[in-house]
C-alpha cells in the first residue's frame, strides 16, 4: 500500500538516531555559546569596576531589575484617574526598557569588537550597509528616511497620516504628522507680527542624484507625490515657497558636477552657495528688505576644508577602516570687511531657521570647517544682516520651539526664512508652537553662576540609538527637582561619537549629584547639535532656569 507524504516523513524523523556522545556535545556547545559572550560581558565590567570606571561590580544586565520602580515613579507623578495613572506608568516602563536596550547593546564588549569589522567586510564585500545608511554606487551612501521621502506613499494621505499618528513611541505625546497645521499657523502668527514667511524644504540627494543610488537622471523631480498638493495649500495661504531642487537640477546638468558631499547626506558648498544666491534673489523680488548699503558689509576667502561624512560616522566601521575617504571641499568663510567671521545680528531684518544643512559648513563641530554656512552666504548675496537660529535635526519644530523662548528676536524681523530637509514632511513631528509676545509670560529667570545640585529627575527626553541617526552627538534634556521642590532643566551630551554617555542611563526616580553650570554659557558650543527636548505641550518648563551638565 503507498504511503502518504506525511507518513514517509514521520518514518524518516522516527529512525533518526543520534548517539549520546553527539547528543551531549551538542548541548555543551550550544550552553557555552549561550554563557561566553554574558560572561565575556560581565569580565569586561569587573575590569572596569577595578580600574574605577564603574561604581558596581554587578553586571549592567541586572539594571532591569530597578525597572518597576520606574513604572511606580509615573504612577506616582501622573495625574487623572487610575486609567490615566496606569497608561503613564506603561509609558515610562516602556521608555526604560528602550534605554536599557540601547546602553546595554551600546556598551556590549562583544558588539563593539566585532561590529566595525563585520560592516566593513559586509560593505567590502556584498555592498551592504546598515539599516539607515544605505550603499549607493561609487561610494556613495543614503539616508534611508530621505529616500523613503521620494519613493514612500504621499504624505498627506490620510491612511498615512492616521497610521503616522498611531505609530509615535508609547512614550512619546508628540504625534503630528501633518506639516500643513503646523506651517499656516506659524505664517499666521508671523503676519500678525508684518513678518513674511519663506520656507525653504532642502531636496535630498537621491532626489539630485538618483543615479548614485541605482536609478536614472530624470528630467522630473523626484518629490513625494503629495508635494504638489502640499505647495498649492501654502500658496492659497501666502506663504512662499522656495524650492532649491530646480536650481541643483539645472547645476548638476549644465556642469555635470555632484551637488552633495558623498559620504554625508548635506549638499556641497558650492551647491549650497547657489542657492542661497538664488533665495537672496527671491527675497529682493519680495521689496520688503531695505536697499544694499554702498559699502559691502561681508567679504569672503576660499579654504579648504577636508571632513568624514556623517552617514559614515553612522556607519560604525570602526577605526582603520579605509573603505571609504574623507571628502575634500572648498568653502568659502564670510567675514567682515576687518576679517571677522559672520556673527548673526538679532537685530537683522532677515531671521535663519534652519537645521543641520543651515549648520554644515558654519558649526566646526560638525567636521567641515565654519562661517561657511547657509545663512552666512544668504547674508553675503543679500549685503545685508541675518540673523540665525539653526539647531541639527527635528527642523520641523526645534528651531520653532527656540524661537518661541525669545521671541525678542523678531522685533525688527520682515522675512523669516524656514530652511528646513525635505524630509520632515514624511518623519517630522509638527506640533502647534505658540509665539507668545515678551508680555505675556515671564521672563525666565536665567543663572549665572555655577551651582552644585542634588535632586531627583522627574522626566528624561532620553536620546536616539546610535548609528540610527545621521549625527553623532546629541544633547538630552532633563526636568529635575532639588530637596526644596525647585525645579530645572539639565542639559547635558547624551550621545558623544556615537556612544551614549552615563547620562543617557539616567530615568526618572534617579538621584542626581552635580555641579551645574548656567545652560548661556555653553549656548555657543553646544546650542546648534541636536537636542532631544521634553514632552512640554504647554510650555511649562520653559519658565525654568536651564543649566549643563558635564557628561561623566
Amino acid at each position: 500500500m503507498p504511503t502518504t507524504r506525511e507518513e514517509q516523513a514521520a518514518t524518516e524523523l522516527g529512525t533518526t538516531e543520534i548517539t549520546p556522545g553527539v547528543a551531549r556535545a551538542l548541548v555543551a556547545a550550544f550552553a557555552v555559546t549561550l554563557v561566553t559572550v554574558p560572561l565575556l560581558q560581565w569580565a569586561g565590567e569587573l575590569r572596569a569596576y577595578s580600574a574605577g570606571e564603574r561604581n558596581t561590580p554587578w553586571p549592567a544586565a541586572c539594571e532591569i531589575l530597578t525597572a518597576p520602580s520606574v513604572a511606580l515613579h509615573g504612577w506616582s507623578q501622573a495625574r487623572g484617574n487610575i486609567g490615566q495613572k496606569t497608561l503613564a506608568a506603561n509609558a515610562e516602563l516602556l521608555a526604560e526598557i528602550r534605554r536599557f536596550e540601547t546602553s546595554l547593546e551600546d556598551d556590549s564588549i562583544v558588539n563593539t569588537t566585532l561590529l566595525g569589522p563585520t560592516r566593513s567586510w559586509l560593505a567590502r564585500l556584498g555592498g551592504w550597509g546598515t539599516e539607515e545608511a544605505w550603499i549607493g554606487h561609487d561610494g556613495w551612501l543614503f539616508y534611508r528616511p530621505d529616500l523613503d521621502y521620494s519613493i514612500g506613499p504621499g504624505f498627506l494621505d490620510p491612511s498615512v497620516l492616521a497610521r503616522r499618528q498611531r505609530g509615535g513611541l508609547e512614550f512619546s505625546d508628540r504625534r503630528h504628522p501633518d506639516p500643513r497645521p503646523a506651517i499656516l499657523n506659524f505664517a499666521r502668527q508671523l503676519e500678525l507680527r508684518n513678518i513674511q514667511l519663506v520656507l525653504v524644504p532642502t531636496p535630498t540627494k537621491s532626489m539630485v542624484h538618483p543615479e548614485r543610488f541605482g536609478g536614472q537622471n530624470n528630467p522630473q523631480p523626484l518629490h513625494n507625490r503629495s508635494w504638489s498638493e502640499f505647495v498649492d495649500t501654502l500658496k492659497a495661504a501666502n506663504i512662499t515657497v522656495f524650492d532649491p531642487l530646480p536650481v541643483l537640477l539645472d547645476r548638476r546638468r549644465r556642469d555635470n558636477t555632484d551637488q552633495f558631499l558623498a559620504t554625508d547626506t548635506h549638499w556641497r558648498p558650492e551647491a549650497m552657495e547657489a542657492v542661497a544666491g538664488a533665495l537672496a534673489t527671491t527675497l529682493e523680488q519680495l521689496k520688503i528688505l531695505p536697499n544694499r548699503p554702498p559699502q559691502p558689509l561681508w567679504v569672503r576667502q576660499s579654504r579648504e576644508v577636508t571632513g568624514r561624512g556623517e552617514l559614515l560616522k553612522m556607519m560604525r566601521l570602526g577605526p582603520g577602516s579605509t573603505l571609504f575617504e574623507p571628502e575634500t571641499v572648498t568653502i568659502q568663510p564670510v567675514l567682515t570687511p576687518d576679517l571677522q567671521p559672520w556673527q548673526p545680528d538679532p537685530t537683522a531684518r532677515v531671521l535663519v531657521l534652519g537645521d543641520s544643512y543651515t549648520n554644515i559648513y558654519s558649526y566646526k563641530a560638525m567636521g567641515f570647517g565654519h562661517s561657511a554656512g547657509f545663512a552666512e552666504q544668504l547674508a553675503w548675496h543679500l549685503q545685508q544682516p541675518v540673523d540665525s537660529l539653526a539647531r541639527n535635526a527635528d527642523g520641523a519644530h526645534a528651531t520653532r520651539r527656540q524661537l518661541a523662548r525669545d521671541t525678542r528676536r523678531l522685533a525688527n524681523t520682515r522675512v523669516v526664512v524656514w530652511q528646513l530637509a525635505v524630509r520632515e514632511l514624511t518623519s517630522g513631528d509638527w506640533p502647534l508652537i505658540r509665539l507668545e509676545a515678551e508680555t505675556d509670560r515671564p521672563t525666565p529667570p536665567t543663572p549665572h553662576d555655577s551651582i552644585s545640585f542634588r535632586g531627583t529627575v522627574l522626566a528624561t527626553s532620553g536620546v536616539p540609538t546610535p548609528g540610527t541617526v545621521p549625527y553623532r552627538n546629541a544633547v538630552l534634556s532633563l526636568h529635575a527637582s532639588d530637596r526644596k521642590g525647585r525645579e530645572i532643566v539639565i542639559f547635558s551630551m547624551g550621545m558623544k561619537d556615537n556612544r551614549l554617555t552615563a547620562a543617557s542611563r539616567l530615568k526618572p526616580g534617579d538621584t542626581l549629584t552635580l555641579r551645574l553650570i548656567p545652560w548661556t554659557t555653553v549656548q555657543e558650543k553646544y546650542g546648534r547639535l541636536n537636542r532631544i527636548e521634553l514632552d512640554d505641550p504647554d510650555f511649562r518648563l520653559v519658565d525654568l532656569p536651564t543649566y549643563w551638565a558635564d557628561p561623566q
